[in-house]
C-alpha cells in the first residue's frame, strides 16, 4: 500500500518528509490519476485558517508543481480522444477541469486573505502566489473554452485581483523561477499578458485543437506583445484590472478605470507572418507537431489557419463587417456534420432527423442562431452544417464559425449555445467519389462545368490529397484533378478540383 492511500492529509501539511514522499509518488502516476490524487491533497488546504499561511502556500506550490507534466499530458490525451470521438474525452475533461478549478479556488482563498492583510505579506511570496494564481485561472479558462464555454464568472475577477495585488506591491515584474531545478523564468505581468493575449483571440472562434495551438504560439509571440498603462495607436484591447470583467476591444479611451491596462500584438504580426510562410512551405515547428498527433499534429493547414487568425486579430485594422445583419427570427432545420448531411441530401431514409435551431439574424454570407447544447453534443467551431432556412425551399450548407455556450442553463436540457454560421453554398449536391483506394461520400458545392474548377466538401479522414478522384453515379466515372485545399474544418476540408472533361 502506498503513501498516498494511507497518510493523513491534514497531518501532511505540517510534515515536510511526508510531503516530499507524496510529491515523489505523484510524479510517477499516470496523468489523470495524478491530477485526481493531487486534488485530494489540495482539497485539504481549503478552509483551514488554523494553518500558517506561508506554510500552506508553499505546500500548495509544491503540489501544484508536482503534477505540471501530467497536466500538460492531459491536454494531449483530451485532444486525441476528441479527434476519434472517444468517450474518454468527457472523463478527461471533467478530471482536468475539476483539478484546475480546485487549485484556483485555493489560490483565490489566499488572494482574499492577502487583500485583507496586504501590508503583512512577504512580497516574494505574494509575487509567486499571484503568478501561480493567474496561471491556474488561465488553465481554468482554457478548459472551459475547450467545450465552448461558459468560462466561469470568477475567472477574470480573480485574475484581476491577483494582478492588482501584485501591482499594489510593485512586484508585477519581479522575476520568478517557479521550478528551482529549471532556468525558466516568469513574472506576474508575463502570466497576465499570456492570459490576456489568448482571450483577445476570440476563443469562441477556435475549436479545441486550434485553441491549444494558439496557446503554444502565444508563448513564441510573448516577447513581442505589449501591456501598457496608457493606450497608443496600436492598442486594440484593454481591461480594467480593478474590476471583475474580462478584456474587451478598445472602442474609445476609457474614462474612469481604476487600473487600466492596454494590449497590443501588432509587433508580433511580422514574426507570425514569417512563421506562417515557413508552415505553408511545410516546416511546422516541433512544439506544434506534438499537439495531439492524431488531432492537430501533422496538419499544416490547421497551424496555418491559427497563425492567420492571430495575425488578423492583432493587426492594426479593426474588423469591419462586410454585410449588414438583418433580424430574421424563425425556426431553421439543421443537420450537423458532413456525413450526416450527405445522407440527408442523398435521400437516405435512415438519415437522422434534423434538429431545430432558433434563427436570430442573417446577412448575405452568414446566419446567427441559438440552440440547446448539452455535454453530449458534438457541435464545434468548424463543424459543417446543412440548413433549411425559414424563408427558403432548399438545403444550404455552412460551417460554424463562432460558438459559445451562455451561462444560462435551462433545467436539464443544457446551455443555450450562440452560434454563427458562414454560408458556403446554396446548391449542395451529395456525391460519391473514388480516389483509387476507397469510395467516399462527399458534397459538391458547385455545378460541374467542363474546364471549370469545382469545390468539393470531403470528410476528415477522406480521399487521399494530391491525387485525382473519380465522381461516381453516371454511366462513366468523371475524373476530377486536384488543384488546392481551400479550407480545413473540424470534420471536413474544402478542396478545389478541375473538371477537365
Amino acid at each position: 500500500m502506498n503513501l498516498l492511500s494511507t497518510i493523513n492529509r491534514p497531518y501532511m501539511l505540517s510534515d515536510e518528509r511526508s510531503l516530499k514522499r507524496a510529491i515523489d509518488e505523484l510524479s510517477r502516476l499516470e496523468p489523470a490519476q495524478a491530477l485526481s490524487e493531487a486534488a485530494r491533497w489540495i482539497e485539504a488546504l481549503l478552509g483551514k485558517p488554523e494553518f500558517d499561511e506561508s506554510m500552506r502556500l508553499r505546500t500548495l506550490f509544491a503540489l501544484d508543481q508536482a503534477v505540471q507534466r501530467q497536466a500538460r499530458a492531459c491536454i494531449e490525451l483530451y485532444l486525441s480522444a476528441l479527434a476519434v470521438r472517444s468517450p474518454a474525452r468527457h472523463s478527461l475533461w471533467k478530471c482536468a477541469h475539476s483539478y484546475w478549478s480546485l487549485v484556483f479556488d485555493v489560490y483565490g482563498e489566499s488572494l482574499v486573505r492577502v487583500a485583507a492583510h496586504d501590508g503583512e505579506r512577504d512580497t516574494e511570496l505574494l509575487a509567486e502566489l499571484s503568478a501561480r494564481a493567474i496561471r491556474a485561472g488561465a488553465q481554468c479558462a482554457k478548459w472551459d473554452a475547450f467545450c465552448h464555454g461558459p468560462i466561469t464568472e470568477a475567472v477574470w475577477a480573480r485574475l484581476n485581483l491577483a494582478y492588482r495585488l501584485a501591482s499594489a506591491r510593485g512586484v508585477t515584474r519581479r522575476v520568478l523561477r517557479l521550478r528551482a531545478e529549471r532556468a525558466t523564468e516568469t513574472t506576474v505581468e508575463r502570466e497576465y499578458l499570456r492570459a490576456f493575449a489568448l482571450h483577445s483571440l476570440g476563443v469562441d472562434q477556435l475549436d479545441a485543437y486550434r485553441l491549444e495551438l494558439a496557446s503554444r504560439l502565444i508563448q513564441y509571440a510573448l516577447p513581442y506583445l505589449e501591456l501598457t498603462e496608457a493606450p497608443d495607436a496600436a492598442s486594440l484591447h484593454w481591461i480594467d484590472a480593478s474590476g471583475t470583467l474580462p478584456p474587451t476591444r478598445l472602442v474609445r479611451n476609457p474614462g474612469n478605470a481604476g487600473l487600466p491596462r492596454f494590449f497590443s500584438g501588432i509587433v508580433a504580426a511580422q514574426p507570425l507572418q514569417d512563421m506562417l510562410e515557413m508552415v505553408v512551405a511545410g516546416e511546422v515547428p516541433a512544439p506544434l507537431v506534438s499537439v495531439g498527433e492524431s488531432a492537430v499534429g501533422g496538419s499544416t493547414g490547421k497551424v496555418a489557419s491559427v497563425l492567420s487568425h492571430m495575425i488578423r486579430c492583432w493587426s492594426n485594422e479593426p474588423p469591419v463587417r462586410r454585410h449588414r445583419r438583418h433580424a430574421m427570427p424563425g425556426r431553421m432545420l439543421v443537420v450537423e456534420g458532413l456525413l450526416q448531411f450527405a445522407r440527408r441530401l442523398a435521400g437516405d431514409p435512415d438519415a437522422p432527423e434534423p434538429r431545430t435551431w432558433q434563427m436570430q439574424d442573417a446577412s448575405l454570407h452568414g446566419v446567427g442562431a441559438e440552440a440547446m447544447l448539452d455535454d453530449a453534443n458534438e457541435l464545434a467551431v468548424g463543424t459543417l452544417v446543412g440548413m433549411h432556412l425559414p424563408d427558403g425551399n432548399c438545403w444550404r450548407v455552412g460551417a460554424v464559425r463562432r460558438l459559445w455556450r451562455s451561462s444560462s442553463k435551462v433545467a436539464h436540457l443544457g446551455y443555450i449555445g450562440r452560434i454563427g454560421v458562414e454560408l458556403l453554398g446554396g446548391t449542395p449536391a451529395a456525391a460519391a467519389v473514388d480516389d483509387g483506394s476507397a469510395k467516399v461520400n462527399v458534397i459538391a458545392l458547385d455545378p460541374l462545368k467542363r474546364g471549370q474548377p469545382v469545390r468539393v466538401l470531403v470528410p476528415v479522414p477522406g480521399p487521399r490529397s494530391g491525387v485525382p478522384i473519380y465522381l461516381l453515379g453516371g454511366t462513366v466515372p468523371i475524373k476530377l484533378t486536384p488543384l488546392t485545399t481551400l479550407e480545413y474544418g473540424a470534420d471536413h476540408e474544402i478542396r478545389m478540383y478541375l473538371y477537365a472533361g
